[in-house]
């Protein structure tokens, strides 16, 4: 067995809270969640997946596997606490992007991934000029 077999294809990290879609391939469930609110198809085969189903059996073989390379409980649920803190930020992002977009009426393709800290905006108002 290696890493890989216990890792979700989206984060590339062990899997947390496990879920199996249609196709068969498997994800965290944070991952495929956000990965559909974006595109509803598989990240790896591009099919319609349905409803992510929680896939316990992977959720237990995946711990078994932590335990057994000596990683404990605690890195897990720290692991699993800085996904959700890191989703949360993505979506964050995302949700301020749309608004920027809606407020100024343009898209910011240009700018591209928002990867730093801080975006600024300078607007001009209509009554300056």
């Amino acid at each position: 067995m290696h890493d890989e077999d216990f890792c979700c294809a989206v984060c590339l990290d062990f899997f947390i809270e496990p879920c199996i879609i249609k196709c068969g391939h498997s994800f965290c469930h944070l991952c495929i969640e956000s990965h559909l609110n974006i595109t509803e198809k598989c990240p790896l085969c591009r099919a319609f997946p349905g409803n992510p189903i929680k896939n316990r059996q992977l959720e237990s073989l995946t711990m078994s596997y932590i335990s057994f390379r000596n990683l404990s409980t605690s890195y897990y649920e720290r692991m699993k606490s800085n996904r959700k803190k890191n989703v949360q930020d993505e979506e964050l992002k995302s949700e301020i992007r749309s608004q920027v977009r809606q407020q100024v009426g343009i898209g910011l393709e240009h700018i591209g991934d928002l990867e730093g800290d801080t975006v600024t905006i300078r607007l001009k108002s209509s009554s300056s000029k």
